[in-house]
């Protein structure tokens, strides 16, 4: 009777560890199809100034004018491949585009008007505003790995406030939907993938961990970095460890009496 009691609390003690650790979110991240290689997209330019650094693919399309539709390449470094109106950057833009749809889920959280994003801490869901602005702050979200946060903007996203305006973040599955424009002032930094219906600015320094992937107009780049998000390894709070230790000593005795009883 002992024995079966003290598995009943091991795996039940577990198993409440597990949940703990990594909670399920209603939100569900979009898959981006052929997008999913591109930093960059644009419906009709990129324009470069400056020392910048792409980690992935720049696409255009469909493009305005005669080719090419991107200006100041000379100064990038970019560790994927130029797709300028061409049938690869078409279906990404397409994929990107049925991503943009699939964003727009129901929200969990709303708020009026502009929602200032510094100083605030959020947790996992679809989070919706006329507009939102990250000022002189650090936003932080609150999850692991493996939750989503989805920011719908019924207008447009801003970021200001140079350095001290950043985002602290334990994924990379967070979204911001914008239905006009999204600007990131210079020195400034973002977490996440922007899909913006028209256009995206990267002032002088910002940086993205992320993707900027417009629908209709131009992407506009000085000296920025734009790299690949990657997975934080998650960390178990002081009292999880705990709990951890007490478990994994009592399946130790779990083991030792069953071969002593076999």
């Amino acid at each position: 009777m002992k024995l079966n009691c003290l598995r009943l609390v091991a795996g039940a003690g577990l198993a409440g560890l597990l949940c703990w650790a990594s909670p399920a979110s209603a939100q569900v991240s979009p898959s981006l199809g052929s997008a999913d290689s591109y930093s960059i997209l644009a419906g009709s330019q990129v324009t470069n100034a400056g020392a910048t650094t792409i980690s992935g693919d720049v696409g255009i399309s469909p493009g305005i004018g005669a080719s090419p539709h991107f200006t100041g390449f000379g100064t990038v470094v970019l560790g994927g491949t130029m797709h300028d109106a061409d049938t690869a950057a078409a279906n990404a833009q397409g994929d990107k585009n049925t991503a943009y749809g699939a964003l727009d889920q129901g929200c969990t959280f709303s708020y009026s008007g502009t929602k200032e994003l510094a100083g605030t801490t959020l947790l996992p869901g679809v989070h919706c505003a006329t507009s939102f602005h990250l000022t002189t702050g650090t936003l932080t979200l609150s999850g692991t790995a493996s939750d989503t946060w989805i920011f719908k903007s019924a207008s447009d996203l801003v970021v200001t406030g140079g350095a001290a305006a950043k985002v602290v973040s334990p994924s990379c599955n967070v979204w911001w939907r914008v239905v006009s424009s999204a600007s990131l002032d210079a020195g400034s930094s973002l977490t996440g993938n922007i899909l913006a219906d028209t256009s995206i600015t990267l002032a002088a320094g910002a940086s993205l961990s992320g993707r900027a992937l417009a629908r209709t107009a131009e992407v506009t780049l000085s000296s920025n970095t734009i790299s690949a998000c990657t997975v934080p390894v998650p960390a178990l709070s002081e009292w999880a460890f705990i709990m951890l230790a007490v478990l994994l000593t009592a399946a130790g005795v779990v083991a030792v009496r069953s071969r002593r009883w076999a």
